[in-house]
């Protein structure tokens, strides 16, 4: 089977090798997530295989082991809990230690997967004949939106800003409208993206972040872009019990200086939201097959597996929203 190696942005390699495993995946589609464009996240795992918003078809199962079948159609997720540990019995499950370091090999972009025990049995997910395999290999994402949104607490008085409006930012800005947020006012430095929270998301209102005039506060925040610059912003638009979601993780050697006297007397919450559990995939699912969102809906471009260095390329640029790479052949 043939596989991604990937060095570096400038060194993508499609080569070839066998693969052994009880669970096995022919992987169909795969997203290319916005960590996977972080320059220093992807530099300090490479060489790797990246690759985990997947959907794809089961070629072997294990012996007596009836939740699947050959052939069935599945969203895997790259990790999954133990589901026993005391992190997973208080729902942390991202915290879970199989869940840190234990994931499907080698990566989305590979034309199979093996999936180990753990998640075969926890965070597989078989996709109803109705669903487009565009929509499905969006769960992981999509849930990674929800798991930020209950790590929020939103309700009907909030008034919400979603910094940064990418794919993951108009995910999350159309969830706080589905969960009951007052308000949600969207900040990005692109008009295209300006114009998708409006149209796609319903969002409320749209600023250019050096356009707005800073007399309005809010009670919830998510911040997006993976930089200081972005949560400083978040800071100065903050109300008193105000909760700063974080949904990206910066440079590790970029550090955020916090008046804690300021952050202490007006209550300010700052709350990483980190990928998702499996409770927030079949929330995702769910919200897909009942049609309430679809997230297929913001693809802009589609890449066949051969193409992948141009798709990394386009990924990169404003104009791109959500990226997607056809591993299983065939045509859109």
């Amino acid at each position: 089977m043939k596989f991604l190696k990937f060095n570096s942005f400038d060194d993508l390699e499609i080569i070839e090798s066998e693969i052994n495993g009880e669970f096995l995946v022919k992987v169909e589609l795969c997203g290319i997530c916005t960590g996977e464009l972080m320059e220093w996240y992807v530099n300090s795992k490479a060489p790797y295989t990246p690759g985990h918003e997947l959907v794809g078809y089961v070629i072997r199962v294990p012996e007596n082991f009836d939740k699947f079948k050959i052939g069935d159609r599945v969203f895997v997720h790259h990790h999954a809990p133990c589901m026993s540990c005391d992190y997973c019995k208080r729902g942390e499950y991202t915290s879970c230690e199989t869940w840190r370091n234990y994931k499907i090999y080698p990566g989305g972009f590979s034309e199979i997967v093996s999936v180990p025990k753990h998640i075969y049995e926890n965070d597989v997910l078989k996709i109803p004949d109705f669903v487009s395999s565009e929509d499905a290999t969006l769960i992981e994402p999509l849930a990674c939106s929800i798991k930020a949104i209950r790590k929020s607490n939103v309700n009907s008085l909030d008034n919400c800003a979603v910094i940064g409006l990418g794919f993951m930012g108009l995910l999350n800005a159309k969830l706080l409208k589905l969960f009951g947020a007052r308000k949600v006012v969207g900040f990005d430095f692109y008009e295209n993206r300006r114009k998708l929270a409006l149209e796609w998301s319903n969002v409320d209102e749209v600023y250019h972040p050096d356009d707005f005039h800073f007399k309005e506060k809010f009670s919830l925040i998510i911040v997006g872009p993976p930089s200081i610059l972005a949560i400083e912003f978040a800071l100065k638009i903050a109300d008193r019990a105000s909760r700063i979601i974080l949904f990206a993780p910066t440079p590790p050697e970029d550090i955020l200086r916090l008046n804690i006297n300021y952050i202490y007397f007006n209550e300010i919450s700052i709350i990483p939201s980190y990928s998702a559990g499996p409770d927030d995939t079949k929330i995702a699912l769910n919200l897909i097959t009942s049609s309430i969102i679809k997230p297929s809906e913001l693809i802009t471009h589609k890449f066949h597996f051969s193409e992948i260095k141009k798709a990394f390329e386009i990924a990169k640029k404003p104009e791109a929203i959500k990226v997607i790479i056809n591993i299983g052949g065939g045509t859109w």
